[in-house]
């Protein structure tokens, strides 16, 4: 009975195996052949606006696409192979409404869509007006030390801009990019860009202007308290001083040369060779002030201007 099922299994064997792989085969090109489906991407291309309209809202770029077909052709697939355009020859200012259908796509050969997302698009459109409108400067302010002289001036002071309706008629003035100060010690004149605050919105024609900035050194003050005052010139004389030896000083000048002055620049004094002779015990003397820069510098404020000293 062994040999008998031997027998049975051995005899053609050839034939056996080749149907087992011609099965499987089948088996095999019709599990790839079957129909299955695939999301996939597709650009919209919104054509023919009328002229004088503009698309003020954010329509979808591309549409979500279930396509079902063979998964030979499924697997190749690419938004690259579908194409839609949407035609906007017909419509008006105000709000537009279309209809998506899968029967609007036209797929590769072979191919069927069977879902579409969004399937309603939405469009808001606007007239496309021109306006005329100021220049505004920004500029960032200049390096400690340093002022704006005036504001800066800048050639044209208005530009052409255009744009929605509804968006240009709460505008009535167009920025520059910044205008950078740093660094910067004297007057320049520079050509900056327009920017806009929304990209609807455009600049017509030249989209630079030129600014013109004038920069000086800021002039500021300083004050001295406490300051000693000193007696010159007092050989050979006998004199007493009344009153506080102390000096109050302020000086105002540019930033460059009072930022670093100190009370150890400064010498204030009193010559006391000034004594007269004079049957007077009392005599008042000018107290003297000397100090660096005094051609850029000028002394605002002194006390005493004068000392009592008493000649004995």
């Amino acid at each position: 009975m062994r040999n008998t099922f031997k027998n049975t299994f051995f005899k053609n064997l050839g034939k056996k195996i080749l149907a087992i792989v011609i099965a499987i085969a089948i088996w095999f090109l019709v599990s790839i052949e079957s129909n299955i489906e695939k999301e996939i991407t597709m650009i919209v291309n919104y054509v023919n606006l009328p002229k004088g309209l503009v698309i003020t809202n954010n329509p979808p770029e591309d549409l979500n696409l279930v396509v079902r077909g063979p998964r030979s052709r499924l697997s190749t697939l690419s938004p690259q192979n579908f194409e839609f355009s949407l035609d906007l020859s017909n419509v008006t200012q105000g709000v537009s409404k279309f209809d998506i259908r899968t029967d609007q796509i036209k797929p590769p050969r072979g191919l069927q869509v069977t879902g579409i997302s969004p399937a309603e698009i939405e469009l808001e459109v606007d007239e496309l007006v021109q306006k005329t409108v100021d220049v505004k400067v920004i500029f960032s302010s200049p390096e400690t030390g340093y002022d704006l002289v005036d504001m800066p001036e800048v050639t044209p002071k208005d530009a052409i801009i255009s744009g929605p309706k509804i968006l240009l008629s709460k505008i009535n003035e167009i920025t520059t990019d910044t205008v950078s100060t740093k660094g910067v010690k004297s007057n320049f004149t520079i050509e900056v860009p327009l920017r806009t605050t929304n990209p609807l919105i455009k600049v017509v024609g030249d989209k630079t202007v030129r600014v013109t900035v004038n920069i000086r050194e800021s002039t500021i003050e300083k004050e001295f308290k406490d300051v000693d005052i000193k007696f010159v010139n007092f050989e050979n004389l006998n004199f007493e001083p009344i009153g506080v030896l102390k000096a109050e000083l302020s000086f105002e000048g540019p930033y460059s040369k009072i930022k670093d002055l100190n009370s150890d620049d400064i010498k204030v004094y009193v010559d006391v060779g000034d004594l007269k002779k004079s049957d007077r015990k009392l005599q008042r003397l000018k107290v003297s002030v000397s100090y660096p820069f005094n051609d850029s510098i000028k002394l605002k404020k002194q006390e005493p201007k004068t000392l009592e000293v008493r000649h004995n």
